[in-house]
């Protein structure tokens, strides 16, 4: 909205710089030479301004947007690659987490295996 508000008071100068310059003048140019209305001169160099300006702010305004979607995409890749690493990680615990249940049934089985062969042991040799 500022923007727009700056805009309208630079068109209202130079329209009221045109409107109380309203004489003839002679233009050259390289080779040609004319005379027109100053009003016409400054209006014409001012629209030229503001054509300017415009094509520059589209070429800007359009390498951002070409910039923004690239970073979409990157970033669309990068949690897609996060969410199989997660994925994987949570694997990979689940798999640690079983092996480390199976190492504690087998060291529990070779502390009850000793245990069982002496208790056996005992009991054959009372018996003898």
């Amino acid at each position: 909205m500022p923007f727009l508000i700056l805009v309208i008071i630079i068109c209202m100068i130079v329209a009221l710089f045109a409107v109380q310059n309203a004489v003839a003048v002679s233009l050259n140019f390289v080779f040609w030479s004319f005379s027109a209305s100053l009003v016409l001169v400054i209006l014409g160099a001012f629209l030229m301004g503001v054509l300017v300006a415009t094509c520059f702010l589209l070429t800007m305004k359009a390498k951002h947007y070409l910039k923004d979607k690239k970073m979409r995409e990157e970033m669309q890749q990068l949690q897609a690659e996060n969410k199989r690493l997660q994925e994987r990680v949570a694997m990979l615990q689940h798999t640690q987490l079983l092996h480390n249940e199976a190492a504690q049934a087998e060291a529990a089985k070779q502390e009850a295996e000793p245990a069982a062969a002496e208790k056996t042991s005992a009991e054959s040799g009372s018996r003898q």
